[in-house]
């Protein structure tokens, strides 16, 4: 489940999981733009901020403007409008085709033989996406906002991992949450000492572990300018 925390984490600062989907949702979502060499899994069934997701690492054949090519070539034959932009991130293509946007994001890199890439849809659409961890599940810290909300879904396992802002200090919040989960029947499973910024002689942040009944959480609380910044990472074995 590390992968859905470093989405979550992606998430807060801005990065390009709004544009992420599930490219095996429902066989719907399920076309491939260019042909890939070899592909790597990397979410193929989530569900980000309320939307089924997945995204897959791609390695093709040819230059960056050869897959570019293939992948506006592909949209044209399939009638469906193409856009693309180029930043300090590398080239972002997309294309919304009925209710499934796929982006083909590819990070800058040195001309070659081979292009890696990272093949994403969201499957967009007004029905509400069913998370298998609730959100009755696992109370979250008071006077919480949510940053970004990922659950990944593996066989046998599923991790749901909230991104989350509130004001004060890192520690009391740390200390008041774990309260708070104590007295709804969780128990202790571990916890790390607080750890410190490079740099910075005082403690910045802290975390901690727990569990009730199939569900498990572990969470991190750390400075945020002032506020508290927090991953909170449950985990459902079924």
């Amino acid at each position: 489940m590390k992968y859905a925390y470093h989405l979550a984490r992606g998430a807060c600062l801005g990065s390009a999981l709004l544009f992420t989907g599930n490219a095996v949702a429902a066989n719907a979502c399920n076309k491939t733009p260019v042909q890939p060499q070899s592909v790597q899994a990397i979410g193929r069934d989530m569900i980000v901020n309320g939307v089924p997701t997945s995204v897959v690492g791609m390695q093709f054949s040819g230059t960056t403007e050869d897959v570019s090519r293939a992948f506006r070539d592909f949209w044209i034959r399939e009638d469906v409008p193409a856009k693309g932009r180029t930043n300090s991130s590398g080239l972002l293509l997309s294309a919304l085709d009925d209710h499934c946007l796929y982006i083909l994001s590819i990070p800058p890199q040195p001309e070659g033989d081979h292009t890696r890439g990272l093949m994403s849809v969201v499957r967009l659409g007004s029905d509400q996406a069913d998370h298998r961890i609730p959100d009755s599940a696992v109370p979250l810290p008071e006077e919480s906002a949510i940053l970004s909300d990922v659950e990944s879904h593996d066989p046998g396992q599923t991790g749901r991992t909230w991104l989350l802002d509130m004001p004060g200090n890192p520690q009391w919040n740390a200390q008041r949450y774990r309260n708070s989960l104590a007295a709804q029947g969780w128990v202790n499973v571990g916890r790390q000492p607080d750890y410190q910024s490079t740099g910075n002689r005082a403690a910045q942040g802290t975390a901690f572990a727990m569990q009730h009944g199939a569900d498990s959480v572990d969470v991190s609380f750390s400075d945020h300018g002032g506020r508290t910044a927090a991953v909170v990472n449950a985990i459902r074995n079924r």
